[in-house]
């Protein structure tokens, strides 16, 4: 051994072996004595998942119909048809034309969801004033789909009574709802004689829950629970009853409630015979679809760990090391 050579000289550091000490959760990490220069690796905590998307909106409910009127075409015998008259066109005898009842909305679409919002980042990592920070959140889910909306209907039936009200001819028939859930609406007929009749009863529309009824007759029907719109009245144009326009069905008010169907209307026609046309009551609308749940968020990244070499340190101290939960601190030292 030269003179004046100390033993660390000879053996070229090597004092203090190297080591490490991991962290999976906060604590505090004491510099074994000797050593002054450290490495040190870690990661924060895993982001966040995105939120959920919300529902899509709710289908609207099915328009009721609105019955079309019976009227002449150009000499012939009355048919269905479109446009409605105050009084007759030629040919028509008093009381003449008793209009139908229109058919009512729906209860509205409802606006769709949106996408949820992305997660947050995960918690950071520290320790000898280094951050590592933690992994991304989530993308949010994508909104749920809208429903589809309730069925609406149109209606196009009569019943022809010619010339007496016994020798009736079925020429038609009630209307069908609107799916799903919608009422029928009711048929026309005679109630007595030389063609004098009644237009049928509008049918209910359709509840958020429950079918709108069916009509049967002239009287207007329920819709169903909750908020489907009730049918109309059907028209008269035969004095025992009393002379009335059909009444319009009444809206949905409950979400995905369906109109109410108008009532139907009638009229005298003249030609060798008096012929009585009843038309049928407006089937109710369908019940709207809810809307379809939004997605689950996506899960958040995994924090990407990070290395900082020689970084110095204070020989027996003591420092406090804070870990995100899910992240990882590592301290190492060569032998110094």
């Amino acid at each position: 051994m030269p003179i004046g050579s100390g033993k660390a000289g000879i053996l070229g550091a090597g004092l203090v072996p190297g080591g490490s000490e991991t962290f999976n959760a906060s604590g505090t990490f004491c510099v074994p004595t000797g050593v002054t220069t450290v490495n040190v690796t870690g990661s924060g905590g895993a982001g966040n998942a995105g939120n959920p998307g919300q529902p899509g909106g709710d289908g609207g409910g099915g328009s009721g119909a609105g019955p079309k009127n019976p009227q002449n075409q150009g000499g012939g015998l009355p048919v269905v048809n479109c446009p409605t008259y105050g009084s007759g066109p030629p040919g028509f005898i008093g009381p003449n034309l008793r209009n139908p009842g229109g058919g009512a909305p729906g209860y509205p679409a409802q606006c769709g969801g949106s996408a949820g919002n992305p997660g947050t980042t995960g918690c950071s990592s520290t320790v000898f004033c280094i951050t590592f920070p933690g992994g991304s959140g989530g993308n949010g889910g994508l909104a749920g789909s809208d429903g589809n909306p309730g069925g609406s209907v149109y209606s196009c039936s009569t019943n022809l009574s010619s010339p007496a009200y016994n020798a009736s001819n079925p020429s038609g028939q009630s209307n069908t709802g609107g799916n799903p859930g919608g009422g029928r609406g009711g048929t026309g007929f005679a109630v007595q004689c030389d063609s004098y009749g009644v237009g049928g009863g509008g049918g209910g529309g359709a509840g958020a829950t429950n079918s709108g009824q069916d009509a049967t007759d002239r009287g207007a029907r329920s819709g169903g629970n909750p908020g489907g719109g009730s049918g109309g009245n059907g028209a008269s144009n035969a004095p025992v009853v009393g002379v009335a326009n059909a009444q319009a069905g009444s809206g949905g008010s409950a979400l995905r409630a369906g109109g109410g169907g108008g009532g139907g209307g009638v009229v005298r026609y003249q030609s060798f015979n008096t012929v009585g046309i009843f038309a049928s009551g407006g089937g109710g609308g369908g019940r709207g679809n809810a809307g379809s749940p939004g997605q689950a968020g996506n899960p958040g990244s995994a924090a990407n760990p990070s290395t900082t070499n020689c970084v110095a340190v204070c020989s027996g101290s003591p420092y406090p090391v804070t870990v995100a939960s899910g992240g990882q601190v590592t301290i190492s030292w060569n032998p110094q």
